[in-house]
């Protein structure tokens, strides 16, 4: 494909999605969807001038501005192929490395992980290891997350590890790293066993939830993302709990009440520990770094999954959940028997 062409159907990918999100308007947009429709059109816009002046004097500028509106919202796929005549016409411009985040991105996106690590490396080794170690942490940790969400755990931790040669000197990045590469040690290991009460005064114990998938979710009532998530959580609790699925929240709120009060109001109900009054810090027995976190534990007290949240809940759930709900019932009558 030319590199005019690739820059032409750049753009009517990018009309297309545009007309599409008008015809499904049925009610007035919130601000995020107002936002996210004029971006799109701002990088319509911007494809439509880099055809029409493939030369300009200000052509750098122009795709900084595309790219760095694809990285905010995800849209990698969009613009790989852009990305691409991008590093092909100027290998070395200035803005190299936002071309080598899209490929990156997008090849994870798409679940070429090994393809995403290949570019990943060449983006390492061309960023200056004086002045850019926060963008190459920020970048990694995206990396990372992708992989974590799509069960790559070996990927994530490649992603941590060529960090960490990079950027090892760094006392803190090492730290940070190197606490990462912790947590995700704990998949395929038995989860770490605890004892605590919830926030009703009963006891919680994960032994007792042997038999059954239990996600630990752990959050605050502050956190954006994890209150973002919580109708998913709702859902999945409603469609699995009778197959063998549960969930014990742990909050990291200062304020005991504040939780209790949210989750009434909510109607969650499944159990949640305030993790500052509780008799053992889960936060710390896991390896909790940042929030939200979660912790996907199989029927035999193993953690399988980590950061299971959005879509990836959903598409996951169903394959985890086969198994009919007399097995899961029968599996943990068998556990209280022994115990």
């Amino acid at each position: 494909m030319t590199f005019a062409k690739c820059l032409t159907a750049t753009a009517l990918v990018m009309s297309a999605f545009m007309l599409n999100e008008a015809r499904g308007q049925t009610s007035l947009a919130g601000v995020a969807e107002i936002q996210a429709r004029h971006d799109r059109a701002f990088v319509t816009e911007l494809a439509q001038y880099l055809q029409k002046n493939p030369k300009a004097d200000d052509r750098d500028q122009a795709y900084a501005a595309l790219f760095n509106k694809a990285i905010e919202h995800d849209w990698f796929s969009d613009v790989e192929e852009l990305a691409g005549h991008y590093l092909k016409s100027d290998p070395d411009g200035p803005v190299k490395a936002l071309a080598q985040i899209i490929q990156t991105m997008a090849r994870a996106h798409a679940g070429h992980f090994e393809l995403a690590l290949a570019r990943f490396r060449e983006l390492m080794q061309g960023i200056d290891q004086n002045e850019q170690e926060e963008f190459a942490s920020s970048f990694s940790e995206n990396l990372a997350a992708t992989a974590l969400a799509a069960g790559e755990i070996a990927t994530a931790r490649q992603v941590y590890t060529t960090l960490l040669a990079r950027f090892g000197e760094s006392p803190n990045l090492r730290q940070k790293i190197q606490a990462e590469l912790k947590r995700l040690d704990r998949v395929g290991k038995p989860a770490p066993a605890f004892a605590t009460l919830d926030l009703a005064g009963r006891s919680i114990r994960l032994t007792d939830y042997r038999g059954k998938f239990v996600l630990v979710d752990f959050w605050a009532t502050w956190c954006t993302p994890c209150i973002s998530e919580l109708p998913r959580l709702q859902t999945a609790y409603r469609t699995f709990h009778d197959a063998g699925f549960e969930i014990i929240g742990v909050s990291l709120d200062e304020n005991k009440t504040a939780v209790a009060d949210f989750a009434k109001a909510r109607n969650i109900p499944w159990p949640q520990v305030h993790n500052a009054s509780s008799s053992v810090d889960l936060v710390e027995l896991f390896g909790v770094i940042t929030i939200p976190a979660v912790y996907l534990i199989d029927p035999e007290g193993t953690v399988v999954r980590l950061d299971l949240r959005g879509k990836v809940l959903e598409d996951t759930l169903p394959r985890l959940m086969k198994r009919p709900a007399q097995t899961a019932r029968e599996k943990t009558g068998s556990a209280a028997a022994v115990r």
